[in-house]
């Protein structure tokens, strides 16, 4: 094997920033070898991508899923071991052949992977904004007591990365203070999701069929409906500040419903910088893993310049970027509590248990209630978001059932 290949695992391969990733290595040289895929449930296309990329190891998370996949095939299939769980995750995050894992998996259990990734100095492309939201402290900590370092991945902050290095900035994330002496002010786009032009009365009615049919972008259920709650974006908000680590007040979204545009940074010359590209997750990915170089090829065809418009986000009706904005000047646990109440809120959205505007009301209530703290251990937030997820969920029993 060449010295100079990178070995690559995906973690959530099956999910659509996974098959966004394989898509882009499938068109690049074979400089590039996937070493380890994950999946949850879907086996099927976990099968299928065994046989396009024949990795060393394949890990199924889900019990039910792993024992049917090893009834069907065996724990090999080719050259590729089949693993479960966690101790396969931490084997294909760990392993010494593997330069950049890539964290594709939704929601706070990410975490303990991307924590073995970081304590093996891996370059960790992130999707996850979650456990950036809950743990951001303690993950810029480790960060900056190792070798490894973080790409963002997700179109926005993808998009603030490559404004920064085209400026002549360096990306430090281990610098406390070093962009604010650099840029003044950095903006992220929102579509505005399914609901933008839907009066709060019509919000009522809404399901969860219409809240996960995005406009612009593919993505999954979840992030589908927290694109349609602004949840979304003011995640985003709190993981620009974790990674850039700008005052709240130097950091904003605007809704531009053509996704064409994905970020501006202003600096304190009053020059403004945008990032245009289409909307395509395979953009930001392919940037991350062949960075700094550009080697992927976009076939989509040429870049419309059609009409481009920018409108302010109203708080009324997007209750819940108002309240992870709120979080993101009060800091300590509140990220930990407004991501946990949220993905059990959106849970219960999808499973049609609670009302399309019960999930902000929930979140309020779960803020409200809970004590905020700072945390020093991964024990101690983990803990603090198990408590709060059970919460959660008795609160959605008692008051929203």
């Amino acid at each position: 094997m060449a010295n100079d290949m990178k070995m690559i695992s995906i973690l959530g391969a099956t999910g659509s920033i996974g098959k966004n990733s394989l898509n882009v290595l499938s068109s690049l040289d074979d400089s590039y070898k996937v070493f380890g895929l994950s999946c949850h449930t879907n086996i099927t296309l976990l099968r299928n991508q065994i046989y396009q990329f024949n990795p060393e190891y394949a890990i199924i998370t889900n019990q039910n899923s792993y024992d049917l996949f090893l009834k069907e095939y065996g724990k090999n299939l080719g050259d590729t071991k089949i693993l479960f769980g966690d101790e396969g995750l931490n084997l294909i995050t760990s392993d010494k052949k593997v330069d950049t894992v890539i964290a594709a998996i939704t929601g706070f259990s990410c975490i303990y992977p991307v924590i073995t990734a970081i304590n093996h100095n891996k370059t960790i492309l992130i999707a996850n904004k979650e456990i950036l939201v809950s743990a951001g402290n303690m993950i810029i900590s480790k960060l900056r007591n190792s070798k490894a370092t973080i790409l963002p991945i997700d179109s926005e902050h993808n998009a603030l990365l490559q404004i920064i290095l085209s400026s002549g900035l360096e990306y430090k994330i281990n610098d406390a203070d070093y962009y604010k002496t650099k840029i003044k002010n950095i903006i992220i786009t929102a579509s505005g999701g399914p609901f933008i032009d839907y009066s709060l009365n019509d919000l009522k009615s809404v399901n969860a069929r219409d809240a996960v049919k995005h406009p612009t972008w593919s993505m999954g259920k979840k992030i589908s409906v927290d694109s349609s709650t602004m949840m979304n974006k003011g995640l985003e908000i709190i993981e620009a500040k974790t990674l850039f680590n700008l005052d709240i007040n130097n950091i904003n979204a605007i809704i531009h419903r053509q996704s064409k545009i994905h970020a501006f940074v202003e600096f304190f010359d009053g020059t403004i910088i945008s990032h245009m590209s289409n909307p395509d997750m395979r953009i930001p990915i392919s940037y991350a893993i062949t960075y700094p170089e550009r080697m992927y090829r976009d076939n989509r065809g040429d870049f419309s310049y059609d009409k481009f418009s920018f409108e302010e986000v109203i708080y009324d009706k997007f209750p819940c970027y108002r309240l992870a904005r709120k979080v993101a000047e009060i800091g300590k646990n509140t990220g930990l509590i407004l991501n946990a109440a949220n993905e059990i809120s959106v849970e219960y959205f999808l499973e049609d248990k609670i009302s399309y505007l019960d999930i902000s009301n929930i979140i309020e209530d779960i803020l409200d209630s809970s004590t905020v703290v700072n945390h020093d251990t991964l024990d101690s937030i983990i803990d603090n978001d198990r408590e709060i997820r059970e919460l959660t969920r008795n609160c959605i029993k008692t008051k929203y059932s």
